[in-house]
């Protein structure tokens, strides 16, 4: 076994998870034992991360990039050139592990999946099982079994979801590591003075529940509470059918399309509370870029949530799917604000310190390479 200065890991992003692992000081903390080769999956149409983006942390001491594109559907057999051009680069490599941070619900990637070697692999289950929202579900759940019953080492994300990938795949040795807070850049914005602003954010579809945060919102003006706005942001292919059930136009603010990175930081940074009324969920993206920004949240109780949101803490929670609830709580944030929001503000940033502290995440890494490394010898 090689000393640890020239271990080597190849690991694998599709551009859908860059935002899971794009973390300078993340991968800071791994490279003090480990070089990384990280291959980031960019299609070549509407890709959510460009080259650049990538500046200053391809400057870390250690970490070398390449960039692999698909110009092709995710659905068309021509991915099946894809993943054959990902295998041979991995195999190429030679590296000492693999983490492959990669979503198996396409029949197409099963060839590569299968090929990875089974001792010295990492692969990630963002989801401990298929979800109803997956596309194709029945198919999803498929490649997803047959996928994950060959692989060794697994690494999730949430407590809920790896005893729900245990369920079916016990045979798996499994890791636990949150995700890290999503930075993307500083803001030198303020929060806004005008209104309490609650901030829905990301892409728009049913389980997201957005039409529930919508009808609470009507309700509050109906009743006569002033005082806020929902400012709702992201991409939807069927906004129309969102922006029928909106009444009071007064309380709303939608900027409906795909936004760029550099906008995340400001949007975050003037509003005051996100809100995630979800109905499904296995773990949000969305929920570490509000905690980056020191932002309370108020979300549904699914266990997705509660794993991470303590009310009162960083956050808040209203029964699932129930409008009365989310009013309640938005009434005792509008009436409460002034006196209330600087400490739970205060709040969010000592639970991130002592959560998401990135010493704390990269340690994890480093104990689970080690660990997996450690079985090879």
């Amino acid at each position: 076994m090689k000393h640890n200065s020239t271990q080597t890991i190849t690991w694998v992003t599709p551009d859908y998870f860059v935002d899971c692992d794009f973390n300078p000081d993340l991968f800071a903390g791994i490279l003090k034992q480990f070089k990384i080769h990280w291959i980031i999956l960019l299609p070549t149409k509407n890709a959510r991360f460009s080259e650049s983006e990538f500046e200053n942390i391809r400057k870390l001491e250690g970490l070398t990039l390449e960039f692999i594109y698909w110009s092709v559907r995710a659905r068309s057999p021509k991915m099946l050139f894809f993943y054959e051009r990902i295998y041979n680069r991995i195999k190429q490599l030679n590296s000492d592990l693999v983490y492959f941070n990669y979503v198996p619900t396409s029949p197409y990637v099963l060839p590569l999946y299968w090929r990875l070697s089974k001792t010295k692999t990492i692969v990630t289950a963002h989801d401990g099982n298929v979800k109803p929202s997956f596309h194709i579900p029945w198919l999803a759940k498929a490649v997803f079994n047959m996928a994950f019953s060959t692989k060794k080492y697994v690494n999730t994300f949430s407590d809920t979801e790896r005893k729900l990938f245990l369920n079916t795949f016990n045979r798996a040795e499994s890791f636990l590591i949150p995700l890290a807070l999503k930075d993307f850049g500083p803001s030198n914005k303020n929060k806004r003075t005008d209104h309490i602003i609650f901030l829905f954010f990301g892409s728009i579809h049913s389980n997201k529940n957005l039409s529930l945060l919508i009808e609470a919102a009507n309700n509050l003006y109906k009743k006569g509470i002033r005082g806020f706005k929902v400012s709702i942001n992201g991409f939807a292919n069927d906004w129309a059918v969102y922006e029928a059930k909106i009444e009071c136009l007064e309380v709303f603010e939608c900027d409906i399309r795909l936004h760029k990175n550099s906008e995340i930081p400001d949007l975050f940074s003037t509003s005051h509370y996100a809100v995630f009324p979800y109905k499904e969920m296995s773990q949000s993206g969305a929920l570490k870029v509000a905690f980056n920004y020191n932002l309370p949240v108020i979300v549904s109780d699914l266990p997705g949530f509660t794993n991470e949101v303590k009310s009162g803490i960083n956050g808040y929670v209203f029964k699932s799917d129930v409008v009365e609830d989310l009013e309640r709580i938005m009434v005792e944030r509008i009436n409460n604000h002034a006196k209330e929001y600087p400490s739970i503000q205060e709040r969010v940033i000592n639970y991130n310190a002592e959560n998401y502290a990135t010493v704390v995440l990269s340690n994890k890494y480093l104990k689970m390479f080690n660990e997996v490394l450690s079985k090879q010898k």
